[in-house]
């Protein structure tokens, strides 16, 4: 481990957007879409008559995307330093603190308007007799838990499909954080503090891939989907010149011997994605994306929070159209897929990339002592 630099003079990547992680970003949010059309459509299985194959690669297989944005998780991870410090370097509990809030803050704002938008929607269409049957319960400790991103771990539903996706990445941002804490309270240069969480997360991540991973009963928990993380920020460090290679091929080839115990396709699929983007990354750095996958990549986020309401709504509104046949059925879930990227494309432009715009301008006021990583900032499922 000693061959960990303690400065990243090696670093080739910084941070900057690349095509080929844009690119997986933007088909990963696409298939989470057309996952969720498939499972609640209310037409979807008479869509199925007109693509009998489609239809069953988007209802069983589509959710496995999920395992991209676990690597692109981590990965980001790898690049966040924006914590105050002291002058003197080290982290307080005030920092610590801080660090959770922006985090919570980052993912939560653009979520929050979301849920008080599909509530409100969703009371106001029973009240006039023509509910959406979006939400199947509600109840006052399920709304609260749900502002805390908390409501997988205390048993509850989630109001809109998907979310329960934000408690485990807000787990994990949380995690990550604390290590950072510990890390800088204990070793003073960026060398070491690598080290250190490393020594903390390789563990980590195996005991995730043999043993909590492979009982659904974890599913709530970040400890199920820890070893995907690991992959993602072990990979940043990597790119970064931070850590061998070595690391990350010992981690990962670890990580699938579990798979022969218990095959999991979404933990195979985030092991495919890690040299995908690894090899990828040397041979696509001068790639340009079009601008329309660009764009997608963008939005994601906001694809991710708004499609499963304007799904619901325009669904409802063809109803008796895309009820008439298979044909009109997928049409159906087509249309309803393009209000989604219009409905994601105002809520980027007016919600979430403002908020995220005004976020990172107060992390770089709050840091300006420490030399800035111009990294990706966005939730890592946007």
């Amino acid at each position: 481990m000693n061959a960990i630099s303690k400065e990243p003079q090696a670093a080739v990547w910084r941070g900057e957007r690349f095509a080929l992680a844009d690119l997986l970003r933007a088909f990963a949010a696409v298939g989470i879409v057309w996952h969720h059309l498939s499972l609640y459509a209310p037409r979807s299985d008479l869509a199925d008559q007109f693509a009998p194959s489609v239809g069953y690669f988007l209802f069983n297989h589509a959710l496995y995307a999920v395992a991209i944005f676990f690597v692109l998780g981590g990965l980001t991870s790898s690049l966040d330093k924006r914590f105050i410090r002291r002058p003197d370097g080290k982290m307080g509990l005030g920092e610590l603190m801080q660090g959770i809030l922006d985090r919570y803050l980052r993912l939560a704002i653009p979520y929050l308007i979301m849920l008080f938008a599909l509530l409100g929607l969703v009371w106001l269409t029973d009240r006039f007799g023509w509910p959406l049957d979006l939400i199947d319960s509600f109840s006052w400790y399920q709304f609260v838990s749900h502002l805390f991103l908390i409501q997988n771990l205390l048993g509850f539903e989630n109001f809109s499909a998907g979310t329960w996706y934000l408690c485990i990445e807000l787990q994990w941002s949380c995690l990550i954080v604390l290590l950072t804490f510990l890390a800088n309270r204990f070793q003073r240069d960026h060398g070491a503090s690598v080290l250190a969480r490393t020594l903390l997360l390789f563990p980590l991540g195996l005991a995730s891939a043999w043993v909590w991973s492979r009982s659904d009963r974890w599913e709530a928990f970040l400890l199920y989907f820890a070893a995907q993380y690991v992959l993602g920020i072990f990979l940043g460090w990597t790119l970064q010149g931070r850590l061998p290679t070595w690391v990350l091929s010992l981690y990962s080839l670890s990580v699938a011997g579990s798979l022969m115990l218990n095959p999991r396709p979404q933990l195979m699929i985030s092991l495919l994605v890690v040299p995908v983007l690894f090899f990828g990354y040397w041979r696509t750095k001068g790639w340009e994306l079009p601008a329309s996958m660009r764009w997608l990549s963008d939005v994601s986020y906001s694809l991710f929070l708004v499609h499963y309401m304007v799904n619901g709504v325009v669904l409802r509104i063809i109803d008796d159209w895309s009820s008439q046949g298979a044909v009109q059925a997928a049409a159906g879930m087509l249309i309803a897929f393009a209000c989604s990227l219009v409905a994601a494309f105002c809520f980027h432009r007016w919600i979430e990339g403002p908020w995220q715009r005004w976020v990172r301008s107060e992390s770089r006021r709050k840091t300006e002592r420490l030399e800035p990583i111009e990294g990706d900032q966005r939730p890592s499922g946007s």
